[in-house]
């Protein structure tokens, strides 16, 4: 028993010895930093950290810029640069149309309006003076209206045109783009050929009499 005593005893000595010891270190090391003279080194510190001090105290109190000026990059040097163009009002706008039609607008109106009048050149009337089912027949009248034509009519000679039509052949004489000079003509030829009345058809333009020729019948 006198034995654990004493070992106990030991220990607790030791540890107050340690703490002690450790508790002493630190008063002496604290007293020989703040109790020692300074050197160059720390001079020079100290004067750094003086210059310092005011610079970064302008640094913080400058206020934020906002509109930063853009660096160009090389991507921006190949884009051309956009021309400065005033601004224009509408009317300023309106004023600089200038009203008309498109090249390729017009080229189509005007293709469209010559295949329309080579259309209308052969489109035009003539004269039925036979329609029946007899093809001789039609031959027949086809040559007494040339040779009669030839004699009474003065001023133009009309052509005769004999061809077949579901259900009977037909005699068409002359080619006229106006009707009312087709039916001038034709009571012309109602003298020896009662039933001739004027009709639509294709018409030969080069065998259109012109408009200034007299058309007139003729007596022997």
């Amino acid at each position: 028993m006198p034995g654990y005593v004493t070992t106990f005893l030991f220990v607790l000595l030791s540890i107050n010895v340690t703490s002690c010891s450790s508790t002493k270190i630190v008063p002496e090391n604290v007293i020989s930093q703040a109790g020692r003279t300074p050197t160059n080194t720390d001079t020079l510190y100290q004067d750094s950290m003086d210059a310092t001090a005011p610079m970064q105290k302008d640094r913080i109190d400058i206020p934020l810029v906002t509109n930063l000026t853009k660096i160009p990059s090389e991507a921006d040097a190949n884009v051309p640069a956009e021309p400065n163009i005033p601004l224009l009002g509408w009317a300023d706008f309106y004023a600089s149309i200038r009203p008309g039609v498109p090249a390729e607008l017009a080229e189509s109106l005007e293709l469209e309006s010559t295949e329309n009048e080579e259309k209308n050149l052969y489109e035009g009337f003539r004269i039925q003076i036979y329609s029946g089912p007899s093809p001789a027949m039609a031959d027949t009248v086809s040559k007494q209206f040339r040779t009669w034509s030839a004699q009474h009519v003065s001023g133009y000679s009309p052509e005769t045109y004999t061809f077949f039509k579901a259900p009977y052949y037909r005699v068409h004489v002359g080619d006229f783009h106006d009707r009312t000079r087709a039916y001038s003509v034709s009571q012309i030829v109602k003298r020896q050929f009662p039933d001739a009345w004027v009709v639509y058809d294709r018409v030969i333009p080069w065998n259109v009499p012109a408009d200034s020729v007299l058309i007139r019948f003729q007596r022997n």
